[in-house]
């Protein structure tokens, strides 16, 4: 079971702050990260799993960097190629090997591959 503690959030909320993620956030997803360290200030660890998991959120938007958002664009974008493509992966080993071919063939007529 998943929890939340004061630090954690803290420290989630501060590093939100100064990469700039804070402002992406919606307004009722501000609201609910300070009512969430106000209480668990007060009263301890958040044990609730519908604001943990919800609050499991807010902290992976607030910590995501520009490296991370990008790597993750670029994998759903080769994912969804892959899954579009995958006949590519048919004709492209067969196009390799007639490339292999024409360079040996070109070795045994004389010319020039640096050109």
């Amino acid at each position: 079971m998943q929890m939340y503690t004061y630090k954690e959030l803290l420290t989630s909320f501060k590093k939100g702050l100064r990469n700039g993620n804070w402002r992406k956030l919606r307004r009722l997803e501000k609201a609910l990260f300070p009512a969430s360290l106000w209480y668990s200030r007060r009263q301890g660890t958040i044990l609730n799993e519908m604001v943990v998991s919800k609050l499991s959120v807010l902290v992976e938007k607030l910590k995501a960097t520009k490296g991370a958002r990008i790597f993750k664009r670029g994998y759903e974008k080769a994912a969804a190629l892959l899954s579009k493509g995958e006949s590519v992966f048919a004709w492209a080993p067969l196009f390799i090997s007639n490339r292999k071919g024409r360079d040996e063939g070109a070795e045994s007529i004389n010319i020039d591959k640096s050109i």
